[in-house]
């Protein structure tokens, strides 16, 4: 089989699997909502909570920046620390792409822009080391939200699928962070004897990048300002969430079932099968107010459409706007994200390091 038929029979096959996954998801919400009631639902009781969201959720943003700052300014080849708004308007790009796009192609694509912006300031920054900044960032945001987890499920029940998704991504992220920090690429050896053909590649230049990226997370003011940022970030998503609740009038629902969606939603966000995880995303929201809650169906899933939609009218609204100053077309974009990654290919992709 030549290797363009294997890579369409492989497209293909995940293809089939994400229909297969999303089909069953909506058949499961479908099943338990009240059609007839899901119109009148879509009523707001108060626009300034909604209003109140929008703002939680710009802010979350922006301070997702100042955590990947800690990160980028500890990159060899900064001569000096990056400026904010350096990061910031890749950032937002980056979250429209990942609204956009499954697989979260929006690191990638925030990467290019950044390295693009450093380097004109004097930087001398490989595209596979800021890409390994914001896979760290990323990481250590992660590894934040385990801890809300534990704090949540200090003071609620959380449902036991919770807790067992956090154990495994927490486990998994502090993993891979103590491996960067102190690891060498040549332990990942067994690793890509395991994996076949291109993802050993793939995974090759992503660890690589992340040897590259790790040195931000060495010096204890960085790494303050990393995770300083990622929890104040959700805190702010937190508060986005109860705003959302209190426009939809539910305020039975509190704090507390605002903290238990966040944690619901997140690890669903965590596994992309579609854009913008439409379906499962919704179903991340439904199923912890219909079941703890007594919450309509109908209501649950206009405040789970009205969440999303407040999300991602900041990513792709102020990232379309952060596109269009620097000079690009999502079609640009694109050539640009390829023709970097083909370079760093070229290059062996920091999979040595």
């Amino acid at each position: 089989m030549t290797p363009r038929h294997r890579t369409r029979k492989e497209t293909a096959a995940r293809l089939l699997v994400q229909v297969a996954v999303v089909a069953l998801i909506a058949g499961l919400v479908a099943w338990r909502i009240d059609w007839d009631g899901v119109e009148s639902a879509f009523r707001i009781d108060s626009w300034g909570f909604l209003t109140l969201a929008l703002l939680a959720n710009l802010l979350s943003a922006g301070l997702k920046a100042v955590a990947w700052k800690g990160v980028v300014d500890g990159l060899a080849g900064m001569r000096r620390p990056a400026r904010l708004r350096d990061l910031i308007g890749p950032l937002f790009v980056g979250l429209m792409v990942n609204t956009l796009l499954a697989a979260r192609i929006g690191e990638v694509a925030r990467s290019v822009l950044a390295g693009r912006r450093l380097r004109r300031r004097g930087a001398t920054v490989r595209s596979s080391a800021v890409l390994g900044s914001a896979i760290l960032e990323s990481i250590a945001a992660t590894i934040v939200w385990v801890g809300f987890v534990v704090m949540i499920g200090t003071l609620l029940p959380l449902p036991r699928y919770a807790w067992v998704a956090a154990l495994v991504i927490g486990i998994g992220c502090l993993a891979v962070v103590v491996a960067a920090l102190v690891g060498r690429g040549g332990r990942l050896a067994l690793a890509r004897r395991l994996v076949p053909g291109r993802a050993a590649g793939v995974l090759g230049r992503i660890w690589g990048a992340m040897r590259e990226g790790q040195r931000g997370l060495t010096d204890l003011r960085r790494l303050a300002a990393v995770l300083g940022g990622s929890l104040g970030g959700l805190l702010l998503q937190w508060l986005a969430v109860y705003a959302v609740l209190r426009a939809f009038g539910l305020s039975q629902v509190g704090w507390g079932g605002a903290a238990l969606l966040l944690v619901t939603i997140t690890i669903a966000q965590a596994f992309p099968v579609l854009p913008g995880n439409l379906v499962t995303y919704q179903a991340a929201a439904i199923l912890p107010l219909v079941a703890s809650y007594d919450v309509s169906t109908a209501t649950a899933l206009a405040f789970a459409v009205v969440l999303q939609a407040s999300q991602a009218a900041i990513g792709v609204g102020v990232g379309f706007f952060c596109l269009l100053a620097e000079g690009m077309t999502m079609r640009g974009l694109r050539l640009r994200v390829e023709l970097e990654q083909q370079t760093e290919s070229d290059r062996g992709g920091g999979g040595s390091s």
